[in-house]
């Protein structure tokens, strides 16, 4: 849009009109016409529009006035950098020597402008603006003039407080020219605010001598402070200085915990409710127990030290009321009459001025601290503060008592753990699965801190206590405590259950509450309480008095009641039939359910929310009741309605999500035969919808409903699916993959008469599928299923058919050597699998055949016959692995005469096959293997032969640990043979061959499992090899670490081998320390080990933080003629290290989550990209933990230069077109990790950081790769 200069110009003229209203006009109609132009004006114009702007802040009205304050600030943006910086003189120098009058519009105004300018005008500001608001704050004798440069003072400090203008600056004299603000005491209390918020601002962009210089001022005036208004503006100060400089305050620690102390003990131990000056020391309490809050949030390893006294001071402080008198009556009596609110007869006395309330609050502040940032304290929180706690339900001041609640909740909150690394089901799960109502298990509640037991042991007292409040007369006490309430449904629902009884009347009459996030709250405690129920008992006696109200909230005129309501009876129906044997008698409170639900299917006017609850619990219903007589008549009026649902766009993802729950329900739902030709034609088509992830859904529905209801769907129907679902096995998508083959492998078991209709159209795509390198994981366990599904169909598909399929190794040819070995691997296991499953005379001639296919192919070197010979000898392993094979005439000598031949991959295959044979004749191989591994060692030359009768012992070890061979367990085979086992892994574990040593560990740590005595004695012999040429023998005892947690044995038996490990993070030899790392990596992800180095996390982290620094002395030089190349073999440590961070983060996030990581982070991100790539994911995680951001907030304005660096190279490379592929993939993984920092950074209002996304979303190509990670288009 272009912009007319004579229009400007008549605009100008109006601005100056004697109608104020046209004047405002002028002005807003001027500020559109620049702003939204492209064209820039001249130099003239633009001291015009200034000028014209400025002189109607000094208009006679206000509306005026406000108005040019908004434009000045928009408008000056648009100009050229003179302009700028002449309108921030000019603004500055008003705010000094203008009317006095209007002084506070020019401050309004130039604080406006300073935060509209970008950052690129920092300098500017720091010119024009810095000079004058401190000679306003030293020099200028106007109080007025002091606050309104203090206040403009620190907006500049907010903006531009990062420029290295300020860095150059004589800081020590701006913290001393505000500190002497503070001093006198005539001065008004708005200035002392505004200073103490200036010195917070200023301290964040103080050099560490500098802040460690006002520190020690502040302290120093707190102790020489006599009144308690001067104490208090110093308190007030530090404290939020702590609030604004973060973890750098922890040095000052150590005096100013201390001294805060002393000061709330002296106010709060005295005496002073008789006194008429107790506000005074309320507020200085108040203000130290801020700070305190801060400390402990941000400065967690500081405050360390002074815990146990902050504790024993908040817990005294919670209670802290010196106007109450207790009269001895019984409270509670009084409670249980719903007067929970305290008269003055003799309670309270001048209630009107009582404000010991703020000192109650504050302490219950830092006690929400401690539970957020101190997650490694809880044990004893939980023991000191709950009860306590609990008892303080009854506080009188109300706005406190919701503090109470909400803290409490924090507790609650703490108790358990929401994001589970790694799940560990707990007792009874599984055998709830199987006979519950539903074939898949139920979702565990939260998984309990073991510090939990003792807020656990507290929470009758607590449901008591809260009853009574929700009985309260007051409004926002019911509403608080059914709040919290609801906290402690949807954390610990297995320990309120029990006292539902309790507090099922205070539910039921909050259902009938006129606030509508009251009924909210009671419907999701029910809900939440139904899900996760451990006796069905408890609901099934309360359902007369719940359902009704359920039913009566559907008919709610907030959307959000009804779409609760139908949630709650979707859990609830569970619990009244919680098996399929155990149907209650309340189950028939669940019919008039069905009228209801009909309804909201068949309506058109109705929330979306609504509707897709009420599919939701027709699922759940239909699921619990589809076979009982008494429902079929009202179930059978929905089904339409359903299918209707499911043709629909807008619903029928959540449709189909219900189809699901009632297909794996552990009944026989007959009525739904009817719907099965409609539902499965819809199904099978959408699979042509682009949407992969409604594909899937569509799938899975399919695979279920085939599963449970396939014998009874029609033909043409089942003829379409199968029609329909075959492009989709393919390779490239083996998910997709996987779920299309379940298809065919239920139609085959539910529906036998459609066979031949199944292999017609399914085999040669999935024998297509085989032959892919790409097959792998979960779809190649479906397709090994439906091939042994199909051998068993011999009329239909022949096995010398099947055999000939998928011994045809024609294509591996074309593929590399890598993807050749995998997909001959993966034909040898489709093999197996129709071997296996046909007939006994099939199966010997099969392996006959595969016998004499190894002998005939033998030595010939030609690429087919090469394949052939190792495609038999695998199949004849994978088959050996289920059946006894060591009985056929021929087959060891066979196995082992190829172990002697002349290609490697012949070799290797003959080993691996011998190994997986032994697994299933392990009464007769295993002493074979072990018998020939000794022989081959006595030989001169049969140390490669050694070495590859190792790996089939390795794999006798791996594959067969847990498992059980007749009526005897692995271990009980091997036990015996380890003492001749041992010698020869000792003897190879200081071989030159990392291959070899790494046979070696991974058989020591599956050893380990078996005979923990007998291999701890060898391993301890190993890694007490103290010598330098002995570190090839040290790496292999510790890497056997690594091996045996990953089998996730018991803590007990890797705990001998504990300092060892932690011995060798510091060991001279880099491959033994790379080795520890990665056993160290493995322990603590391990779900049975991981607390075995809980108590040596900062040892370890200090071997990380040494490790992952870059070593000159490891990078070398490579002369490679024309060029020279740099090897860094300090690399693979580094990122070990660092991948080692990540996982004790993720394993022990209170130990772990500190500042210190970021300095790590930092150190990373000028390393190799695949540090970086580790180092992003590493703070990906920091930020995922509530309880670190406190920690590390801090720090995030340190993050923006490396990752401004960064970004900046790969969009060059990306534009110089080179490496294009590799700079886009390192652009979107910044672009996810940024996408997770700056949300914190905008809600603390980080200015540098968000100035710094500002910037960077400028550039195209970042701007469309960060769109592309927050709109989920991300391909990475």
């Amino acid at each position: 849009m272009s912009m007319n200069p004579s229009t400007v110009s008549q605009l100008l003229g109006e601005m100056e009109n004697w109608d104020k209203d046209k004047r405002f006009m002028a002005a807003s109609d001027l500020t559109q016409e620049v702003t939204m132009s492209n064209q820039v004006l001249d130099l003239h114009l633009q001291k015009r529009v200034c000028q014209a702007f400025l002189k109607q802040l000094e208009d006679q009205s206000i509306d005026v006035q406000g108005n040019a304050v908004k434009c000045l600030a928009k408008i000056v943006c648009k100009f050229q950098e003179q302009q700028i910086g002449e309108v921030l003189a000019k603004l500055s120098q008003l705010v000094l020597d203008g009317k006095p009058e209007v002084r506070d519009i020019y401050a309004t105004c130039l604080k406006g402008l300073l935060s509209e300018l970008p950052a690129s005008c920092s300098a500017l500001a720091c010119q024009n603006v810095l000079p004058k608001m401190l000679h306003g704050i030293t020099s200028n004798p106007s109080m007025e003039v002091k606050e309104e440069c203090t206040d403009v003072f620190h907006d500049f400090l907010k903006r531009f407080g990062d420029n290295r203008v300020m860095q150059w600056s004589d800081q020590d004299n701006m913290a001393t020219s505000l500190l002497n603000l503070l001093k006198p005491k005539q001065h008004k209390s708005s200035l002392r605010k505004k200073v103490i918020s200036c010195i917070g601002a200023l301290s964040s962009v103080l050099a560490d001598r500098q802040l460690d210089n006002l520190m020690r001022t502040l302290l120093a005036d707190v102790r020489a402070a006599t009144a308690k208004a001067e104490k208090q503006k110093y308190i007030q100060c530090i404290s939020t200085v702590s609030r604004n400089v973060g973890f750098r305050i922890g040095q000052h620690l150590k005096e100013i915990a201390p001294l805060f102390l002393q000061i709330v003990n002296q106010a709060t131990q005295e005496d002073v409710s008789m006194e008429g000056d107790n506000e005074k020391d309320h507020e200085v309490v108040e203000n130290c127990l801020n700070a305190f809050e801060c400390f402990v949030l941000r400065c967690s390893k500081e405050i360390a030290p002074h815990l146990d006294e902050l504790c024993a001071v908040v817990l005294s402080l919670i209670s802290y009321d010196p106007n109450f008198y207790d009269s001895g009556d019984n409270q509670d009596a009084a409670m249980d009459d719903g007067f929970d609110e305290f008269d003055d007869d003799g309670l309270v006395d001048s209630d009107d001025d009582d404000n010991s309330w703020k000192v109650r609050r504050a302490a219950l502040k830092v006690l929400e601290a401690m539970v957020k940032g101190l997650p490694d304290r809880l044990d004893e929180i939980y023991k000191k503060f709950a009860q306590p706690l609990i008892s303080r339900f009854n506080e009188r001041e109300e706005s406190v008592k919701l503090d109470v609640f909400s803290t409490f909740g924090e507790m609650a909150q703490a108790a358990v753990i929401k994001s589970q690394s790694f799940s560990t089901k707990p007792a009874g799960v599984a055998a709830s699965a199987q006979h519950g109502m539903l074939e898949v298990e139920r979702p565990p509640p939260p998984k309990e801190r073991p510090t939990a037991q003792q807020l656990v042991a507290v929470m009758p007292s607590c449901i008591t206590q809260l009853s009574k409040q929700i009985r309260s007369k007051a409004a926002k006490t019911r509403q608080g405590a059914l709040s919290l309430l609801r906290t402690l449904s949807e954390c610990v629902p297995q320990h309120v259950e029990p006292n539902l009884p309790q507090v099922k009347d205070e539910l039921v009459r909050a259902m009938k509450e006129t606030n509508s996030s009251m009924r909210l709250d009671s419907l999701i405690i029910i809900r939440h309480l139904a899900e996760h129920f451990v006796s069905p008992g408890v609901y099934q006696q309360l359902a007369s008095q719940f359902c009704p109200l359920f039913l009566t909230s559907c008919a709610d005129s907030y959307y959000k009641s009804i779409a609760q309501a139908l949630r709650a009876i979707g859990a609830y129906v569970y619990t009244l039939r919680p098996t399929p044997d155990s149907a209650s008698n309340e189950l028939a409170e669940m019919l008039p359910v069905f009228p209801v639900l009909k309804g909201k299917l068949l309506a058109t006017d109705i929330d979306q929310e609504v509707k897709e609850s009420a599919l939701e619990c027709l699922g759940h219903i239909i699921a619990c009741t589809g076979d009982l007589p008494q429902f079929q008549g009202a179930l059978q009026e929905c089904l339409p309605a359903f299918v209707d649902r499911i043709k629909n766009e807008v619903t029928r993802s959540v449709a189909i999500k219900s189809l699901r729950i009632m297909c794996i329900s552990q009944i026989h739902i007959a009525a739904l035969s009817s719907i099965l030709a409609a539902v499965g034609s819809n199904l099978s088509q959408y699979l042509n919808q682009n949407s992969r992830s409604f594909r899937q859904q569509c799938l899975d529905a399919l695979v279920h409903l085939i599963r449970k209801y396939g014998g009874s769907m029609p033909n043409d129907t089942m003829l379409q699916i199968l029609g329909d679902k075959v492009p989709f096995i393919t390779d490239t998508d083996l998910y997709i993959t996987d779920l299309c083959v379940q298809i065919a492998v239920q139609a085959l078991d539910t529906a036998p008469h459609m066979a031949p209709a199944v292999i017609e159209r399914c085999v040669p795509a999935v024998l297509t599928v085989c032959r892919s390198p790409l097959l792998q994981g979960s779809a190649l366990d479906s397709i090994l299923n439906f091939l042994s599904r199909v051998a068993q169909h011999r009329e239909h598909c022949p096995f010398e058919k099947l055999r000939q399929e998928l011994s045809n190794t024609s294509v591996v040819a074309s593929a590399q050597a890598q993807a050749q070995r995998h997909v001959i691997g993966t034909l040898a296991k489709g093999l197996a699998a129709v071997t296996r499953s046909s007939a006994p005379d099939v199966q010997k001639a099969a392996v006959q055949h595969f016998l004499d296919s190894v002998k005939q192919t033998s030595g010939n070197e030609a690429l087919e016959a090469m394949h052939q010979c190792e495609l038999s000898l695998l199949a004849l392993g994978e088959t050996g692995k289920y059946a006894d094979l060591s009985g056929m005439p021929g087959f060891c000598e066979t196995l082992l005469m190829q172990l002697d031949s002349q290609q490697d991959e012949i070799r290797l295959a003959a080993a691996l096959a011998l190994g997986y044979a032994t697994v299933g004749a392990m009464g007769t191989l295993l002493k074979i293997v072990i018998d020939s591994v000794q022989q081959a060692g006595a030989e001169a030359s049969g140390q490669k032969k050694q070495y590859l009768l190792l790996t089939s012992l390795r794999e006798v070890i791996a594959i067969g640990v847990g498992q059980r061979h007749g009526d005897r367990s692995l271990a009980e085979h091997l036990k015996p043979h380890v003492p001749r086992v041992l010698p020869i892994l000792s003897q190879y574990a200081d071989s030159q061959e990392e291959s070899v040593r790494n046979v070696v560990s991974e058989s020591l740590g599956h050893l380990l499992v078996v005979d923990q005595v007998a291999v701890l004695q060898a391993l301890s012999a190993l890694v007490g090899e103290a010598s330098a040429a002995s570190w090839r023998t040290r790496a292999a005892a510790v890497a056997s670490v690594r091996f045996a947690a990953a089998k996730h044995c018991q803590a007990s038996t890797v705990m001998p081998l504990k300092d060892a490990l932690l011995t060798c993070l510091s060991d001279e030899e880099l491959q033994v320390r790379k080795a520890a790392l990665h056993s160290v990596n493995v322990v603590c992800l391990s779900p049975s080990c991981a607390e075995i180095l809980r108590d040596h996390t900062e040892l370890v982290f200090e071997r990380i933080k040494e490790d992952s620094k870059m070593k000159p002395e490891l990078i070398r030089e490579v002369d490679l003629g024309p060029f020279k190349h740099k090897v860094d073999d300090g690399l693979p440590l580094r990122k070990f290290a660092y991948t080692v961070c990540c996982s004790l983060l993720t394993a022990y996030p209170e130990q772990i989550a500190s500042p210190a990581l970021i300095d790590l982070v930092l150190q990373g991100m000028a390393d190799n990209e695949d540090v970086q790539v580790i180092c992003c994911q590493l703070l990906q995680d920091l930020c995922s933990w509530q309880f670190a951001l406190f920690r590390i907030i801090g720090r995030i304005g340190d993050l923006v230069e490396p990752f401004d660096r960064q970004i900046m190279r790969c969009i060059k490379q990306v534009q110089a077109k080179q490496q294009v592929g590799r700079g886009m993939d390192m652009l979107r993984l910044y672009a996810r990790t940024l996408k997770v920092i700056e949300p914190i950074a905008e809600a603390n209002q980080h200015k540098v950081f968000v100035d710094f996304m500002s910037r960077i979303m400028k550039d195209p190509v970042f701007a469309q790769v960060y769109e592309n990670a927050s709109s989920g288009k991300d391909p990475l």
